[in-house]
Formats: structure tokens, C-alpha cells, sequence
């Protein structure tokens, strides 16, 4: 099988060329990267360390507000352990304990966890700030959500949204449109390496990509494409193509969301903005593709 960029190919992972690591992670529910389970672990430990002398007893961790008295709480309430059965009270016990929950447990253990801590007041300013920012930090599908006055970690989108851009990829990849399929790909690592700008990037190249195949004129701009497609019947309102165009042409033109992202100092660059071009132009792409799929059916049968 032959690739449009033998190097781009080979820097993939089994997963990735088998094309089963579609989503970037942030989109992943039910899933804890790796990046994340570092730095909360960091956080979580350095408080442990600061808050205890490290005896095999150590009362003073346990006093109010250290964080020992807020995992014995965890233990307690939410494990449902015997109290002599709690590990809060003993620092050593605690570092094995936790580290191993956090590195090791699923999604919903680790984030229940998380947002007991951040909810209890003896929670201290250092970890809480510590906690919330590595929600920042990682590609991580889920966020806290302090507008109300009660830490609340709730998810960056819905399962609905990852499986319609899923679906949406799975429609390129079936019709064999790697130029668009590689973008995709790229956009991905580009998200989960925190590169928001070049993820923009290649979304948008996915989108020029089909284009180009539909109609070869279409190179700066989306209009030729749609006006193949208009040509053809598959395109019957004016109104939605024209919304396309606006789409593309904000999306695509110097004042515009490209050329704005991907200037990699821009405070408007970020996880939302590249996670929302990925979506949305996977789904554009599958949309041409589809339409490109029933045009070629109808030549077919006209012949």
C-alpha cells in the first residue's frame, strides 16, 4: 500500500495506522491520560510530604487542616472503611495507597477522589490551585467547573460528540481518503501534545483535502467544490451552501480562525478552540466526501 508521506507513515503508532486512536484524548471520556495521572500525583504528594514528619505515627498529620484528615475522610466516607482500616492517618501508608490509585485506578475512582478533596474546606489554597491546574495542563476529556462555589468536575463534551466525529472518520477512512484520514491523524497528536495551533492546521487541510478531490480547482477556497456538487443536484439550497462558504471562508481568511490560531502566542489558542475545528471539520470532510460518493453515482449511471 502506498503512502503520501512514507515518513509520516512510519512515526505512527500500531494503533494509530490501524486507525484506532482516532479522537484526541481530550474527547476520550471515561479515560485518564497519563499526562494527567503525573501531575495530579505530583500535587497530591508533594502535599502529603509537606504535611508530615514522616514517623511511623504521626498525629500532627492528622490534625486539622493537613491533607491526612481529608484522606481519612475519603477513606471513611466514600470507601466505606472501618476507621482502623484507614491509611490517612500514616504518611508512608498514604504515598503507597494514593499513588497507586492515582497511577494505576479507572477514570471514575481517580476523579472522585480529586473532587472530594477539592470540595472539602480543609482543602488547602496550594492544592487546590495544584489540582485544577493539571486539568489545564494535560489532554484531559474533563474540567472543574467552581462557578457555583462547589468544585464540580464535569466533561469538556459529550459522548454523543465524540461518536459523531468517530463516525465521521470512519466515513473517510472507508472511502479511502488518506490525505484527509493523515491530516486527521496529525490533528490528533497536535491536540494531545498541547500544539493547538498546528492542530487547527491540519483540521483545515483535512476539509482542502476532499475538496480537491471533488473538484481540482478547489485549492484556496471551498466554492468550486460546491459548485461541482450544486451542478450535479446534490446541492439544492443556497442558503446552506452559502453558510458553507462563510464557514470555510472565516475559518480560512487572515482575519479569520486559521490564521488567528495559529499563532502559537495568541491567547485565544487553546484545547476548545483546536478540539472544536477537529470536530467540526471531520464532520465537513465526511459530509463532502458522502456528497462526493452520490455524485459519482449518479455519472455512473448516466454512462
Amino acid at each position: 500500500m502506498a503512502h503520501q508521506n512514507d515518513d509520516d507513515f512510519y512515526k505512527l503508532t500500531f494503533s494509530q495506522r490501524e486507525g484506532k486512536a482516532s479522537l484526541p484524548e481530550p474527547m476520550r471520556l471515561e479515560y485518564i491520560p497519563h499526562r494527567f495521572r503525573q501531575l495530579a500525583w505530583q500535587v497530591i504528594s508533594g502535599e502529603i510530604h509537606n504535611s508530615s514528619d514522616f514517623d511511623v505515627y504521626d498525629p500532627y498529620f492528622l490534625e486539622e487542616p493537613n491533607i491526612g484528615s481529608i484522606l481519612r475522610s475519603y477513606e471513611f466516607d466514600v470507601l466505606d472503611k472501618f476507621h482502623d482500616e484507614t491509611v490517612g492517618h500514616n504518611p508512608e501508608s498514604s504515598l503507597r495507597f494514593y499513588r497507586e490509585l492515582i497511577s494505576s485506578d479507572n477514570y471514575h475512582n481517580i476523579l472522585t477522589c480529586i473532587e472530594f478533596m477539592l470540595r472539602d474546606e480543609r482543602c488547602s489554597k496550594k492544592l487546590r490551585e495544584g489540582l485544577v491546574e493539571a486539568f489545564d495542563k494535560a489532554p484531559i476529556a474533563y474540567f472543574v467547573d467552581d462557578k457555583k462555589g462547589l468544585p464540580t468536575i464535569m466533561p469538556r463534551f459529550s459522548h454523543e460528540a465524540g461518536a459523531a466525529t468517530q463516525q465521521a472518520i470512519e466515513t473517510l477512512r472507508q472511502n479511502d481518503m488518506e490525505g484527509a484520514t493523515t491530516h486527521l491523524r496529525q490533528a490528533v497528536e497536535h491536540i494531545n501534545a498541547q500544539q493547538y495551533g498546528d492542530s487547527v492546521a491540519d483540521s483545515i487541510h483535512a476539509v482542502e483535502s476532499v475538496a480537491r478531490i471533488i473538484d481540482t480547482q478547489a485549492n484556496k477556497t471551498l466554492t468550486p467544490a460546491l459548485d461541482s456538487l450544486e451542478k450535479a443536484g446534490l446541492l439544492n439550497h443556497p442558503a446552506l451552501k452559502q453558510g458553507f462558504e462563510k464557514l470555510y471562508g472565516y475559518a480560512s481568511n487572515e482575519q479569520g480562525i486559521r490564521h488567528a490560531l495559529l499563532n502559537q502566542d495568541s491567547a485565544d489558542v487553546g484545547l476548545d478552540e483546536a478540539v472544536f475545528m477537529f470536530g467540526a471539520c471531520a464532520s465537513f470532510a465526511a459530509y463532502l466526501v458522502n456528497k462526493h460518493r452520490q455524485m459519482n453515482s449518479r455519472h455512473d449511471g448516466s454512462q
